[in-house]
């Protein structure tokens, strides 16, 4: 293990909730990953995200990548409970290939678990996360009043204590929650389903047919949203005909498999609606803030985004010498988001991509994200990288064909001085791969670009050697 700087955050997660430490907030924070479904009961699923609809475009990445979600999106946590659900969905096949990938154990240890610890050492004692792994539900246990603290609401953790709503949360995680929220939106058009249930094959059939309909004449360009989108998937962008098409066949495939899990148990929730929405041109940013439980809204962190040439959300940039004036900029909307999220009873971390309309100039909000946002880390980090000369910063995720030894140990000067943090890692031995999120921190924008084309290239060698020789790595396309 490559010798690390220490990463003190100037606040946490800890901190947003007690208020300045006023109080306890008494939260557990439990973390899985956003494709994690387990219902050992065997009762009609509530809580369900239809955002997959190619076959196969993310299985060569499997559990492993997935499960890098938790130990990521936990980094800012602090002191706090925090229980990691550290097993298989309800498929016993799924479960033992998972088990056999990343739960062998080292020296008594899983190799997963050493790499969170591994991780969360870079951060002083007392702002790492109380961490627990649980093999089963029995496993989570909580203090008296406490309550937990999820990014999305699933089945199996129904009975217990939740901060939020669990149906509440799931409806403004909702894209169609956002549609008809009354915030400043691109205009929208929601297709509800009008089924209870999909037992009748020829009415699932028809319904079908009838969604479809209404992309058939929607007025190009446009986006369609299914209803629980993550990360860029379950959202297309349409502007031409042909690819009118190309989405009609995904969608007249994946829409029967997503009404197929509606039932009495969720019909109420409208979890198979899709949402139509005017696509607006003009620059976006992403911005993170924290719903206090009074209502105030603590800005965070405003971020351009990285995407992949799949337009999926792979990370984030921010410009710590821009902050005051993006808060200034969007601190209108972001408080209107604040009060709508507080009139649901939330209380907790958010982030809105927002897109300034280059025609209008008028601020939307075109994603409502109600957890804990992927760029979120990058506010807490602004001191980290500012005491070091470092004012621009980026955090990405990769897939690396060398172990997390190596990468480190090609970095080490890097990590020495505080520029390069590793925020979550998983290797797969038996495909030699890992799956990492890294921050890095530069000087200025043209030096942050060159710094993300050499982590990039030198994850593409198993011995951690640079082989970036050429122009700028493809596939890493910055929006603001």
């Amino acid at each position: 293990m490559a010798p690390t700087s220490t990463v003190t955050l100037d606040y946490t997660l800890r901190d947003l909730y007690s208020e300045n430490n006023e109080s306890d907030p008494n939260l557990v924070l439990i973390y899985y990953p956003l494709d994690f479904k387990y219902n050992p009961s065997g009762s009609l699923t509530k809580f369900v995200y239809g955002y997959k609809l190619k076959e196969g475009t993310e299985e060569g990445a499997s559990a492993i990548e997935r499960s890098l979600y938790p130990q990521r999106t936990a980094f800012t946590a602090g002191q706090m409970p925090m229980v990691v659900l550290d097993f298989a969905p309800s498929d016993k096949q799924q479960q033992q290939e998972t088990n056999d990938k990343i739960c062998q154990a080292t020296n008594g240890q899983r190799p997963h678990h050493v790499d969170f610890h591994r991780t969360y050492s870079q951060l002083p004692r007392e702002q790492q996360p109380n961490l627990t792994f649980a093999n089963n539900l029995k496993g989570i246990t909580l203090d008296a009043g406490a309550q937990i603290s999820v990014q999305l609401p699933t089945d199996c953790l129904s009975d217990l204590p939740h901060l939020i709503n669990p149906e509440t949360h799931y409806e403004i995680l909702s894209k169609r929650g956002l549609a008809l929220s009354a915030l400043p939106t691109a205009r929208s058009e929601v297709v509800d389903a009008c089924l209870t249930n999909s037992d009748d094959p020829v009415l699932l059939a028809e319904e079908v047919s009838r969604m479809m309909h209404s992309i058939e004449k929607h007025q190009l360009p446009f986006m369609i949203k299914l209803p629980q989108s993550v990360s860029g998937r379950g959202a297309f962008a349409v502007a031409t005909e042909a690819e009118r098409n190309e989405v009609k066949t995904v969608l007249t495939a994946g829409l029967g498999k997503m009404l197929n899990e509606l039932n009495e148990s969720n019909h109420h929730l409208y979890p198979c609606s899709i949402v139509l929405q005017d696509l607006i041109p003009g620059p976006t940013v992403a911005l993170a803030f924290f719903v206090s439980r009074s209502g105030h809204a603590r800005f965070t962190a405003c971020t351009g985004q990285l995407f992949d040439e799949q337009q999926h959300w792979i990370g984030g940039t921010i410009a710590y010498k821009q902050q005051d004036q993006l808060r200034a900029t969007f601190s209108p909307i972001m408080k209107k988001a604040a009060a709508f999220l507080h009139g649901k009873g939330y209380y907790g971390p958010a982030g809105v991509d927002i897109i300034t309309d280059e025609g209008s100039g008028e601020h939307l909000i075109i994603d409502l994200n109600v957890r804990v946002p992927g760029t979120f880390h990058l506010g807490p980090l602004r001191g980290h990288f500012t005491k070091r000369g470092l004012y621009e910063a980026a955090g990405t995720k990769l897939q690396l064909r060398c172990s997390r030894d190596v990468f480190e140990g090609r970095f080490a000067d890097e990590m020495r001085k505080g520029s390069l943090i590793v925020n979550g890692w998983f290797h797969d031995e038996q495909s030699g791969l890992s799956h990492a999120a890294i921050t890095i921190g530069a000087r200025d924008s043209e030096e942050l670009n060159g710094y993300l084309e050499r982590v990039r290239a030198v994850g593409t060698q198993p011995d951690g050697s640079d082989a970036f020789h050429g122009p700028r790595v493809p596939g890493l396309k910055a929006k603001w």
